[in-house]
């Protein structure tokens, strides 16, 4: 139902503050691994790895800093990799399943944590981490749909969610505080034993406040796709719009091109099914609501550019077209090099300035601003989103991502705060954009499946992290830059060219709908015109 006027705002907030409440404490803190990372080895965690000589020389030995990156490689795979997963049960069953089986997951790999080194049989730390980061997509992905409860405002809500995101990373950090103002006492153990209140919220709001269905978008037809494969009902050439005559309560068609339907019978029966929403008086439907539902959606259309690019298609169609491979590559370059970065900051810049004074510096930085900077990013996403066209989005993206690759290689104190500064703003501005773009261009009745399978192609992919930690310590003597380097060439490579297929398509799809919509104009008769002079 259009903008769900039978469920009250005051219910759609609070399932919206829970969403915010539960991404903010549970959906990415894997991602605050830098600040984990230190209380480990300060726990002597995998201490064993190194010589004894090495323990008294160094802070962390090659072959320690490879087996705890690993946890980390790990879990941004299987992080990833579980997109797919959720993605299918989301379109399946939910987001109210999906919010009960990442509440039990992730109290699972707390309780597997919290214990990890009580029991040497099984490596608790990679298993207990890796659990913990499979239930983060269950809850993070299944709230992406919260942003059609006000569509008006789809792009902020997305923000604000994937800010959240962003900002879990920061439990991590307020944990490695307190264990060094306590010096050491505040045990991971006991830690991890108070973060099951995390997953018994999620359970509760998930069985009490959270919608059973995914909230999905008025003007979206892709359940009319769904009958006939061969239907092509939204695609770059051929767009059915809708707009409400405030006259009359009805809906016209703007853009139709009967064409790509086969004489445009089923446009027809959609435009007739669309107007009984909003013209049967016996339907108990707020009739100012839908109205104004129907305008937000025109809204985004225009705005973004690319709004229902691939609406009606189905998934694997979908994923045959440049729209869905180009984000697929950058997603996958993008992930590759946040993670590298996140998990080796600090052996990066130690390199880099030859002082591990400085690197530890800029690592607590870090640990500091990438929660920080997802907070920061809400409006600056929202308002870029929501205002701007999808291609000035990513345009603004591929700008940051190249800034930020140059600054990582220089020595500079200027430089390497500049590039935590960015950083920490870009990762959550491409989480939130990838999203966006995922709504827009596929629609959320495919949305599960193709954002899960992004997720699961990119973390495939990101198993390279461990041959660039193997290349980087002992190929490259701890040298970071060539893989920095080479990272930086493949993103802007593809970025540029993801943008500009966007604006070119951008380009089509409003001179398409301009045409179409000057072709069904109405003709206006000039003044003293008369029927019977002719």
């Amino acid at each position: 139902m259009p903008h769900y006027p039978d469920v009250p705002v005051s219910r759609r907030l609070l399932q919206i503050a829970c969403a915010f409440i539960w991404c903010l404490t549970a959906a990415g803190p894997i991602f605050g691994f830098a600040a984990l990372k230190t209380v480990w080895l300060r726990e002597g965690v995998y201490m064993d790895r190194c010589t004894p000589e090495e323990n008294e020389v160094e802070f962390i030995c090659s072959a320690r800093e490879i087996r705890i990156n690993f946890i980390f490689t790990c879990a941004s795979v299987v992080t990833n990799i579980a997109g797919v997963i959720v993605g299918s049960i989301l379109d399946k069953y939910g987001p109210q399943i999906c919010g009960y089986v990442g509440g039990i997951l992730i109290g699972v790999g707390a309780l597997m944590l919290a214990f990890a080194d009580k029991i040497m049989l099984l490596d608790l730390y990679v298993w207990g981490y890796i659990i913990l980061a499979f239930g983060g997509p269950f809850v993070f992905i299944s709230s992406f749909h919260l942003s059609n409860a006000f569509p008006a405002y789809s792009g902020l809500i997305l923000a604000l969610l994937t800010g959240a995101f962003d900002s879990s990373t920061g439990i991590y950090l307020v944990y490695r505080l307190i264990y060094d103002e306590t010096n050491g006492r505040f045990h991971p153990k006991a830690f991890f034993l108070l973060y099951l209140i995390v997953p018994i919220f999620i359970l509760v709001a998930s069985a009490t406040i959270m919608p059973k269905d995914s909230y999905k978008p008025g003007g979206n037809i892709a359940k009319f796709g769904e009958e006939d494969d061969d239907l092509d009902l939204m695609d770059a050439s051929s767009i059915v719009a809708l707009e409400v005559d405030s006259r009359t309560g009805g809906i016209d068609p703007l853009r139709r091109d009967k064409t790509a339907t086969g004489g445009g019978e089923i446009e027809d029966a959609l435009l007739s099914e669309q107007a009984a929403l909003l013209s049967d008086g016996e339907r108990d439907l707020d009739r100012k609501d839908v109205y104004e539902y129907d305008a937000e959606e025109m809204a985004k259309f225009r705005i973004s550019g690319v709004w229902g690019a691939l609406h009606g298609r189905t998934a694997l169609q979908q994923i045959r077209t440049p729209w869905f491979m180009l984000l697929c590559l950058f997603t996958m370059i993008q992930m590759l090099r946040l993670n590298y970065f996140v998990a080796s900051i600090r052996a990066q810049y130690d390199f880099i300035f030859h002082s591990p004074d400085i690197a530890r510096r800029i690592n607590e930085v870090f640990d500091i601003a990438l929660p920080v900077g997802g907070v920061i990013t809400v409006p600056i996403a929202g308002y870029l989103l929501d205002n701007y066209s999808m291609a000035v989005a990513l345009g603004v993206l591929l700008g940051m991502g190249t800034t930020m690759g140059i600054l990582g290689n220089f020595s500079s104190l200027i430089a390497a705060y500049g590039n935590v500064g960015i950083f920490v703003i870009y990762r959550s501005l491409f989480y939130t954009t990838a999203s966006d773009y995922s709504a827009k261009v596929f629609g959320f009745d495919t949305f599960g499946k193709v954002y899960g399978l992004i997720s699961t192609i990119s973390g495939v992919f990101n198993f390279a992290q461990s041959a660039f930690d193997h290349l980087t310590h002992e190929v490259l003597h701890r040298d970071p830059r060539p893989v920095n380097i080479g990272l930086l060439i493949l993103s802007t490579s593809i970025g540029s060219l993801w943008v500009w297929y966007v604006a070119t398509q951008t380009k089509k799809i409003r001179r398409s709908a301009l045409e179409t919509e000057a072709e069904q104009a109405a003709v206006l008769r000039m003044p003293g015109y008369s029927s019977s002079e002719y």
